[in-house]
């Protein structure tokens, strides 16, 4: 029961917690489990305008790696969300620190996400940040023949070009950026977000 929980409760407020157990392609249940509670209880916590204690807002940051004051503050494109680092095999890793998880910038995106260039990979120079724009479901055609940001099943993410399959029962072709590496393809995609931006700090 969310009242057994009413120490150092917030004032009601509108929480992203719907948004960040999307962006890692979680169900309530999946989340409920990592809470240790019922997927009743994650919907009243999605819920806008209940109060949220502390002692729920605390494991919450940590499952989906941001920081605290993430899950209460309103969503702004100015605001990227740093999925982490870009190897050159193509893999993204998570940020190894809460604080890196995310910052601020003006990009042509309404969902913003970044990695960072870590080795030289296709036409991406290591030290790069790459800034995508994260697609729904019904908007993944749009990003055909594009470099793209892919969240795989199970958590994985890859940089890509994303070709439409020509396999039958495969939607999509992901195509490596590097050389050597075979083409996979797969019926279902968990987000994806074309490149938009690649900012070189020197």
């Amino acid at each position: 029961m969310l009242s057994a929980r009413n120490a150092n409760e917030r004032e009601p407020v509108k929480n992203r917690i719907r948004y960040y157990r999307r962006q890692m392609g979680l169900t309530q249940t999946d989340l409920a489990k990592r809470l240790g509670t019922t997927a009743a209880t994650v919907s009243r916590l999605e819920t806008d305008g209940i109060k949220i204690s502390v002692d729920w807002l605390a494991p919450l940051a940590k499952i989906f790696q941001v920081q605290l004051t993430d899950l209460i503050d309103e969503p702004s494109p100015e605001r990227i969300e740093m999925l982490g680092d870009l190897s050159a095999n193509g893999a993204v890793t998570a940020p190894k620190r809460t604080s890196e998880a995310g910052f601020l910038l003006r990009v042509p995106a309404t969902v913003p996400v970044a990695v960072q260039v870590k080795q030289d990979i296709g036409r991406y120079n290591a030290g790069a940040l790459l800034i995508a724009d994260r697609l729904s479901g019904d908007d993944f055609k749009q990003a055909f023949d594009q470099d793209c940001l892919v969240g795989l099943r199970g958590g994985k993410i890859f940089l890509r070009r994303l070709i439409q399959s020509p396999k039958n029962g495969a939607r999509f072709g992901l195509v490596p950026l590097e050389p050597g590496v075979e083409t996979k393809y797969v019926a279902q995609l968990a987000w994806c977000a074309p490149i938009v931006m690649s900012v070189m700090y020197f």
